[in-house]
């Protein structure tokens, strides 16, 4: 069987996790008994065992056919039909395993007698896989005790003749006669049976029944103290989580009051960012890729995008005129700068996830689909996703924003530059991306 944790995303299903390991362990212990009731019929057949054949045949295809109910359950669903969700998160197949397993193993105390009632345990031992539940506990524990005197008592009228039960009333020829078994019925015999077979075993299944309840409770104490670390650790990577997310916005509205004025653009390009990138998941090509997590982190790290900008003099962040060539291989700088910076401040205190989305944003949103852009020159897929997708966004931004050296203009307007350039400077899937996705870019540019 596949492993199941893949399947479980949140912290808090720990206990779902459990219960489903329970099902796989349990799913194999019904095979293992399968083969068993064939390797138990097989020795028969050889007369190793001496049971009569009439009888055990027909008695173990009844009990390895219960047996498998689960087992199909299993095989059919998940590995024929290929549904989802798995039938082992089924809060029902606990309940299916071990009340097959009870039948199955009535079905072979009432025929082998009160000499296999101890395998009456299997199935509270199975119950006790599961994690603590009161109710179900104690049904099972009921159900245990009572089974054992239906066992018994099944065996006395049903069963397959046994010498201490019948104790010589009947000859073994009489004895096969199921109506000489009522014959023989009589209340001081049944008291008899009570006080030397049924409560002895019934005290046997009680002591087990403590003992799997005891391992059940066990087992909740440790899920529980695990969950409970779990959730702390989880509280602790937020705190975490929300104070790099600080200094990087801290940082970046810093950087952009130098350019700009304002730390407003930080703010939008992110918005700008997380809108296209949840519109460009919706493609086959990017579910797996843009994932809900690969997107918060995208998000996290586009406030950095002009880190490097640090390290560009004032003159030239803020001259009003057209920059000489000289003047823009400096501004150049700062893609590379930024990276470098990057990788030296954040190192300790963001995750490397994070860290390498912040990087590549920083150093590559200035690329071109058509390799013309800095600082590497590198060519459509070459430049990765998150700086495909900051790249529109800061364009946009700077196109609908007031600059020292320009005037903003008018969305539409913006649009259309970028449609334009659709194949030369951005990646053409987003820029159709963006043209899905036009209003919620023109109310994330006029939010405060």
């Amino acid at each position: 069987m596949k492993n199941y944790f893949s399947i479980v995303k949140d912290k808090k299903d720990i206990y779902t996790v459990a219960e489903i390991n329970a099902n796989i362990f349990n799913l194999k212990c019904l095979g293992v008994l399968t083969l068993v009731c064939v390797l138990t019929e097989t020795l028969n057949e050889l007369r190793i065992f001496t049971v009569e054949k009439k009888l055990m045949l027909p008695m173990m295809i009844g009990i390895t056919a219960i047996l498998l109910v689960p087992i199909s359950v299993y095989i059919i669903h998940d590995l024929a039909l290929k549904k989802t969700p798995s039938v082992l998160q089924w809060k029902g197949l606990k309940l299916l395993i071990i009340l097959a397993t009870y039948i199955a193993f009535l079905v072979l105390c009432v025929i082998l007698s009160f000499h296999a009632v101890l395998v009456m345990i299997v199935p509270v031992l199975m119950t006790a896989q599961y994690r603590y539940n009161k109710r179900f506990s104690l049904w099972v524990a009921i159900g245990s005790i009572l089974l054992v005197p239906i066992s018994i008592y099944g065996s006395f009228f049903f069963g397959v003749p046994d010498r201490n039960l019948i104790k010589g009333a009947l000859n073994e020829a009489e004895s096969l006669i199921i109506a000489n078994r009522f014959k023989i019925y009589s209340s001081k015999r049944m008291i008899e049976i009570l006080f030397h077979y049924v409560i002895p075993e019934i005290l046997e299944m009680v002591t087990v029944i403590i003992l799997a309840t005891g391992i059940s409770k066990r087992n909740a104490r440790m899920l529980d103290r695990q969950e409970n670390l779990m959730r702390v650790a989880k509280e602790e990577m937020e705190k975490r989580n929300q104070l790099q997310i600080k200094v990087i916005e801290d940082l970046a509205s810093v950087i952009e009051t130098r350019d700009i004025g304002t730390g407003e653009h930080v703010k939008r390009t992110k918005k700008y960012v997380g809108i296209l990138a949840r519109e460009l998941k919706k493609l086959d090509k990017y579910k797996n890729i843009l994932t809900d997590d690969a997107i918060k982190n995208i998000e996290s790290a586009a406030p950095l995008h002009d880190v490097g900008k640090i390290a560009v003099p004032d003159h030239l962040l803020l001259k009003p005129g057209k920059l000489t060539a000289e003047e823009f291989e400096q501004i150049k700088n700062h893609a590379q700068k930024g990276g470098e910076m990057i990788n030296h401040i954040f190192i300790n205190i963001a995750d490397k996830s994070l860290l390498d989305r912040a990087f590549n944003i920083a150093v590559s949103h200035h690329e071109k689909w058509d390799g013309s852009g800095y600082p590497n020159g590198l060519k459509g897929e070459e430049i990765p996703i998150e700086a495909r997708l900051m790249a529109i966004a800061d364009v946009f931004d700077a196109l609908v924003s007031d600059r020292v050296y320009k005037q903003a203009i008018p969305a539409e307007e913006a649009f259309s530059i970028i449609i334009d350039n659709a194949g030369t400077h951005f990646d053409p899937e987003i820029v159709d991306a963006l043209l899905c996705v036009k209003d919620e870019f023109i109310k994330a540019s006029t939010e405060e």
